[in-house]
């Protein structure tokens, strides 16, 4: 009997994905301002339709650049255009969904707190754009804000949803008030939610996606709360090993918000050729 393969309801290419990469592909050539999504073989394809990545505004070879689906710093955007450069604005709309909900907390005199990784291009686009935000991403952070606080807090669009929950949990017990809006995209609670349930009913989870991408690591550690030592994180069908399918025979399968189909095809593909190795 061949193993059972199934994919959660929710996994692959999100709409803010989807859009940022149909923007780039209309372009002739395009440079881009950091990795237009967080998947290191989509970013090469695109590479390879002369859609060029660069980390500086010196490397911008042309009268336009193009800005990725997690957002920018606003002050590196106001240098873009203090050069004179046509902005293209591929920022997921959920991502500047983000930037509102903290002006508006802010409007109401609060200070703001963002639940996020503070490397990640999103979270650095996201505190551009308040006055005094504080980030915290470990629970060692929560020191940052001070004791007594009135404070709004938003949240990185990919954040793991059960730590959103946490750290207001550790906040409202530190501040004086605590007014939370839970930013994280509803693409991003669909996959964790769909491989939360699909993870409880197989052998194996495969998740797929760029080792860079901050939802897939989420969805991974969200599959490991069923299968701490069955959950696999790949990028390509080539990291699959025969041995994580010994005995199993209901696979699961999710993919990160920046992964495409033809990857999930592929490892999919791989995993029907272990079939071969099952006992008659």
């Amino acid at each position: 009997m061949p193993r059972e393969i199934q994919i959660a309801n929710a996994a692959g290419f999100c709409f803010g994905v989807k859009k940022a990469i149909q923007k780039a592909e209309t372009m002739d050539r395009a440079f881009i301002f950091g990795s237009l999504i967080h998947n290191p073989q989509e970013v090469a394809r695109l590479a390879s339709l002369n859609k060029r990545i660069v980390h500086s505004l010196e490397e911008v070879e042309d009268n336009r650049v193009v800005i990725t689906a997690h957002g920018l710093d606003i002050n590196v955007i106001g240098q873009m255009k203090q050069k004179g450069l046509e902005v293209v604005d591929t920022t997921c709309p959920l991502v500047t969904k983000i930037y509102n909900e903290g002006l508006k907390l802010e409007a109401q005199g609060l200070q703001i707190v963002i639940i996020g990784d503070p490397k990640h291009v999103e979270v650095k686009g996201i505190a551009s754009r308040m006055k005094n935000p504080v980030i915290v991403y470990h629970e060692d952070d929560i020191p940052k804000v001070a004791e007594g606080a009135r404070i709004g807090v938003v949240c990185q669009s990919t954040l793991l949803m059960e730590k959103f929950d946490w750290f207001v949990g550790l906040l409202k017990a530190r501040c004086a008030e605590v007014v939370p809006v839970n930013t994280i995209c509803k693409p991003t609670k669909d996959r964790q939610t769909a491989a939360a349930a699909l993870s409880k009913n197989v052998d194996v989870m495969i998740v797929i996606g760029g080792r860079n991408s901050s939802n897939t690591h989420k969805l991974a550690d969200t599959c490991r709360m069923n299968l701490p030592s069955a959950t696999y994180h790949v990028e390509t069908a080539q990291e699959l090993e025969p041995k994580w399918f010994e005995g199993k025979h209901k696979v699961g399968l999710t993919a990160g918000a920046s992964t495409p189909d033809y990857l999930i095809e592929e490892v999919i593909a791989k995993i029907r050729a272990y079939d071969a190795l099952l006992p008659v």
